[in-house]
């Protein structure tokens, strides 16, 4: 019993190794794929292994610093924020580099690209290839024969027994001109076991050669689909490379708008409380006659209202939160805080638009946009389509040639008479006369490039359009943002008055009601012009191929890649 187990527990740990080596001699070959053409895309990262640890349940946050604040403004949901990790922003772009899921599925198509086209190359190097088999034969009784053998007494004939055993070596080498040379060695054995003992052998070498000369011939045409597996992969690279750069954007303008929540629901409460506090002392005078119950009752509405923005800030924010931590490969469950200094540094630096005009910014996005280089790579790819399909419509003319090399007339195993080897040369002629299919491919071939060339155009003209609108947004953000500056100033200047107003019995319910509210959303439509103007200025960059990131996340703006 302990013997079974322990050949079964090796047959186990033997198929366990065979797997773990094929597996790291794919991701070998991949990665070596992947590395050659890293230098072809610039911008893009080395750090493209499929790493193991970045596929888990939960992710250890032990190494950040806790929140101990209780944050007011949050009502019920103030004190889940305390012992919350603190993120900041680099904190988070570091995070989802390493565990988000959406990046690690991009991660796995570029693996993937680059591990089919191991195999396309594989296809032109020499395959070899082994089979051997062995069989046991003897002769089966005949129940008639042994009857008439008991009634004549004739002595009974043993069944003849035999082994039989065979190999075969062979190799086959698809060259790139398109020819293709196989090579075959085969041995066959056979030992009698009864009657007339006795061993025979045979072995064989055939070797063959195929060229086409016309249809199929020449580099061009037989490596067409190793060359468009090439490619691939390089576009692969420069979507991946472009995913990496708009991710890291998608993660600051996520962060950022979740902060804009927050700052959002921290105003409406400080806003209730003001509205509140004009509310007390409405009621005080309405107590002394000196205000009505249609005007205490306008402050009233106002508090009422000004309580439902803010409880429904609170969801807005604490969902805008669960959605990032999923964003960044955090569960919904973990407790995080983002990190409020980050909003008011990009505050203090201010509004300040790229040191780039428009017309320069065309011309660079037209020059370094990777996207825009692989549409029109497939326009190219597109024309060699067209080559192909033609080529399929000539003739087929193959030269081929064969040796056939057999064992000696007193045969012993592993022996070839190669004085009697048979060579055979000749060639095959194919007329095109069924050509349906081919046609059809020929002009689908040819729409597919029309169609290419207006992607390829229309693509452009959609680059150029982005970056206008990226620089419209910037423009826009900037005129917004000295407006509300003004807003936030003359909404402080006329609360200040209206509640001065109503201290003294002079003021205006109305008035109170529409200054406060008026400040409110001016100071929430500061934040918020600030955030949509660093949010642009991060999609600009972008869009126009210059915001480059490093393999944690991190980027650089307006400057040259570092080499």
């Amino acid at each position: 019993m302990l013997r079974n187990f322990l050949s079964m527990l090796l047959v186990v740990v033997m198929a366990a190794c065979t797997s773990g080596h094929y597996r790291q001699s794919a991701d070998n070959e991949t990665y070596t794929a992947i590395a050659d053409k890293t230098a072809l895309v610039p911008g893009m990262t080395r750090e493209v292994d499929l790493d193991p640890a970045a596929t888990v349940e939960s992710v250890d946050l032990s190494a950040f610093a806790q929140n101990q604040q209780i944050f007011e403004f949050l009502d019920n949901e103030a004190e889940s924020e305390v012992g919350g990790r603190i993120i900041s922003l680099n904190d988070a772009l570091e995070l989802a580099f390493l565990y988000s899921r959406e990046y690690q599925t991009q991660k796995e198509r570029l693996y993937l690209q680059a591990l089919a086209l191991t195999f396309d190359r594989y296809r032109y190097t020499p395959v070899f290839s082994f089979t051997s088999s062995g069989d046991y034969r003897w002769d089966s009784e005949d129940q008639f024969v042994v009857d008439m053998q008991e009634l004549t007494g004739m002595q009974r004939v043993n069944t003849s027994e035999s082994i039989d055993a065979g190999t075969t070596l062979g190799s086959r080498w698809l060259l790139k001109g398109g020819g293709v040379l196989a090579l075959t060695l085969t041995n066959n054995f056979t030992r009698f076991l009864t009657g007339d003992i006795r061993e025979t052998g045979s072995s064989a070498l055939f070797a063959s050669f195929a060229q086409p000369l016309i249809r199929d011939f020449g580099t061009a045409i037989e490596t067409e689909n190793l060359m468009q597996a090439e490619r691939d992969l390089l576009y692969q690279l420069r979507d991946f490379t472009r995913f990496r750069k708009s991710f890291a954007v998608r993660i600051a303008s996520n962060y950022y708008s979740v902060l804009l929540n927050r700052e959002i629901t921290s105003n409406n409460y400080s806003g209730l409380q003001a509205v509140n506090l004009n509310l007390e002392r409405e009621q005080a005078f309405q107590a002394e006659g000196l205000r009505t119950l249609l005007q205490v009752g306008r402050l009233e509405q106002q508090s009422l209202q000004q309580r439902l923005r803010w409880t429904t800030s609170i969801t807005r924010y604490k969902r805008s939160l669960d959605n990032f931590k999923i964003l960044i490969g955090l569960r919904a469950s973990d407790n995080i805080v983002l990190d409020d200094n980050e909003l008011q540094i990009i505050s203090e630096t201010g509004m300040t638009d790229p040191d780039l005009d428009l017309d320069r910014a065309l011309e660079m996005s037209l020059q370094t946009r990777l996207d825009l280089y692989s549409e029109l790579d497939r326009v190219q790819d597109s024309a060699r389509k067209i080559r192909v399909a033609a080529n399929q419509l000539k003739p087929a003319l193959d030269f081929n040639f064969d040796v056939a090399v057999s064992g000696p007339d007193d045969p012993r195993l592993g022996e070839l008479d190669f004085e009697n080897a048979v060579y055979t040369a000749g060639l095959s002629l194919d007329l095109p006369l069924d050509t349906k299919f081919d046609r059809n491919e020929l002009r689908r071939a040819l729409i597919n490039y029309d169609a290419s060339t207006r992607t390829y155009l229309a693509a452009v003209d959609q680059v150029k359009l982005t970056v206008i609108d990226d620089w419209r947004r910037m423009d826009q953000a900037l005129k917004n943002y000295e407006i509300n500056v003004t807003s936030v100033e003359i909404n402080e200047r006329r609360v200040e008055e209206a509640q001065l107003r109503a201290e003294l019995g002079l003021g205006d319910i109305q008035d109170t009601v529409d200054s406060q509210n008026d400040l409110i959303a001016a100071r929430t439509e500061l934040i918020s012009t600030i955030v949509e103007h660093n949010t642009a200025k991060l999609e600009f960059w972008r869009d126009i191929g210059l915001l480059y990131v490093d393999d944690s996340g991190q980027w650089e703006e307006g400057v040259n890649e570092p080499r």
